[in-house]
């Protein structure tokens, strides 16, 4: 992951590279299974005789975090509490011999001796976790099961959570570690709030982009407005981008940023192979503008513009604005492709898309 901040602003800013760690959301494969604001029943198994110590403690554990980081902006209550298999949404089963520490199914379905379809976490009780372990691969399965997909931005649901090694899953080791848990971030809450929150928001954005081919480079202006309304009153603290596959920092550059803010590429490529946390997609890369400081984020009634140059010409891909309150805004944007095709076709796509207008951006879902 790399940070680029500015060095001084003009009518382009200097760019430079530096480090830091930050976190964002994704929508995951449960993104559409709940209403907003509800109460699910969560039905956990048996605890096997093979299980560590304090497994139980592990469920209510994370459990708590998740329901504490919602209560905020009323989002989804899951209650372990009278859960009964006529009543739950959520299974959590034990097991043995799977290829992973966790996981949790795809798809809200069917459950043999359920009513209701159910969505259904497995964890590992014979890889060597301890109780610690056993929360920590709950808490980001049960973010997955409330509709939060990878993000290569939070270091509670990035693909490599809790790994001490970038890119690889976790060991046995990092997931039973002493360590302080990895509470919900910022951005796992703005997911959360956008997908369930029911309080009234207190920030709102809308966007334009504007691509333009200069020469051999596209030019992606981008520019962010937060809506004046008298219960608006929190401003605009981060503005992200879902990069495209195979984009790098090296193919493109930032070119303008406002004052006060910076901006940090996260790489999603994670290796597939080793057995992880769970069999959720990984999350695309993310280039990401955050503010220095509150006091420089975008307020009511304000425009601010970033912009960003690559030799790459734009596909669609989705952005997404951020809040102190948890407020998320999301739109589909332009971001540089990787080329796919060859040279003549390329040169052929670029001059066709010379001197995109303005393109207007639209939320992908209503507040």
């Amino acid at each position: 992951m790399i940070r680029y901040r500015a060095l001084f602003v003009g009518m382009l800013a200097v760019v430079g590279l530096t480090a830091t760690c930050a976190s964002a959301w994704n929508e995951g494969n449960h993104a559409g299974d709940w209403t907003k604001g509800a109460t699910i029943k969560v039905f956990v198994d048996p605890i096997p005789a093979g299980a560590p110590a304090g497994t139980a403690g592990a469920v209510t554990e994370a459990i708590k975090e998740w329901n504490d980081a919602q209560a905020g902006f009323g989002g989804l209550t899951l209650m372990t509490a009278g859960a009964a298999k006529t009543n739950s949404e959520i299974h959590i089963s034990w097991g043995t011999n799977f290829r992973g520490f966790a996981a949790t199914l795809p798809t809200k379905g069917p459950d043999p001796g359920f009513t209701k379809t159910t969505v259904k976490i497995f964890v590992s009780v014979d890889k060597g976790l301890d109780a610690r372990g056993i929360t920590r691969v709950l808490k980001h399965e049960l973010g997955h099961a409330e509709g939060l997909g990878h993000s290569a931005k939070s270091d509670l649901m990035k693909a490599d959570a809790y790994s001490s090694n970038p890119g690889r899953p976790p060991s046995v080791a990092d997931l039973n570690s002493a360590a302080p848990f990895t509470p919900p971030t910022l951005d796992d809450r703005l997911g959360k709030n956008f997908l369930w929150g029911t309080a009234e928001g207190r920030s709102q954005a809308v966007a334009l982009s504007n691509v333009t081919l200069d020469g051999t480079n596209f030019i992606y202006d981008y520019n962010v407005h937060a809506l004046s309304l008298p219960s608006l009153t929190d401003p605009v603290t981060e503005f992200t981008i879902d990069m495209l596959p195979d984009i790098d920092p090296g193919d493109f550059t930032i070119t303008a940023i406002p004052v006060g803010w910076h901006a940090d590429f996260f790489d999603g490529d994670v290796d597939p192979t080793p057995p992880g946390l769970d069999s959720e997609a990984p999350s695309p890369s993310l280039l990401s503008f955050l503010t220095d400081a509150l006091s420089f984020g975008i307020r009511p009634g304000q425009t601010f513009s970033f912009e960003i140059t690559s030799p790459f010409g734009p596909q669609d891909t989705r952005a997404f604005t951020g809040s102190p309150s948890f407020d998320s805004d999301v739109f589909v944007t332009s971001a540089p492709a990787a080329p796919v095709a060859e040279s003549s076709t390329l040169f052929l796509f670029a001059t066709g898309v010379a001197g995109l207008g303005a393109l207007s951006w639209r939320r992908t879902a209503p507040r």
